[in-house]
């Protein structure tokens, strides 16, 4: 089953002759419950494509369809109602809010939503991600391991079906790197997720189920 499917998506940027094709016709099917890395060189069109399939930016042609729905057809207010539900996201510089306990980061999401969290979930994630100990504290009492585990509790406390991670594994040593990778991998086969990942490491792209190469806003591979 397709839990992802990208059609005909271009987004330009500029004009003329300082025009950037960021994507140029990419089609791209990834199904339910995979691990799919993507690669590519910087400046190749993997954030951007990222950004269209969360719903964070419009193309300028081409359909996005994610858990059969087509984000081009949702208006703003709806679209992020989808984006809150269906899809988690995970960064490279975690984006924790430093003013918030790391308590108060995970569940954020839900307070924007005016959601309350459902305990035993929220408890099953703690002890998943190691931060049983660690609610009270705030994100630069943590290490980056530790902040990238508390991005990662706030992507899954949602119960998205789509994770999004843009180099998740980026400012992170290599041991703590692994253990996030590890973290990710058990996320998916626990609550049976569908996880898309930017990366620049080539062996962290080797342990995902399909490796999606991007060169010049198209795909090789």
């Amino acid at each position: 089953m397709k839990m992802i499917t990208v059609r005909g998506l271009k987004k330009y940027f500029g004009k003329g002759e300082n025009e950037v094709k960021a994507l140029d016709g990419i089609d791209l099917e990834i199904e339910k419950g995979k691990f799919t890395a993507i690669i590519g060189a910087s400046g190749s069109g993997k954030t951007t494509l990222l950004n269209m399939i969360g719903g964070l930016d419009t193309p300028d042609e081409g359909d996005v369809i994610v858990d059969g729905v087509n984000l081009l057809d949702l208006k703003e207010r709806a679209l992020a109602v989808f984006r809150r539900n269906k899809i988690g996201f995970i960064y490279q510089n975690f984006n924790l809010i430093p003013t918030l306990t790391v308590k108060e980061n995970i569940l954020f999401p839900l307070s924007l939503a005016g959601s309350t969290p459902d305990a035993a979930f929220f408890q099953e994630i703690l002890r998943l991600l190691h931060l049983d100990g660690r609610l009270d504290a705030y994100p630069s009492q943590l290490s980056g391991g530790g902040q990238q585990r508390a991005a990662i509790a706030r992507a899954l406390i949602s119960k998205p079906s789509v994770l999004l991670a843009d180099e998740p594994t980026g400012n992170l040593d290599t041991k703590s790197g692994q253990n996030v990778l590890g973290l990710l991998k058990m996320s998916v086969e626990t609550y049976h997720q569908t996880l898309l990942m930017i990366t620049h490491n080539l062996e962290i792209a080797q342990m995902a189920d399909r490796v999606v190469r991007i060169e010049d806003g198209r795909i090789r591979a």
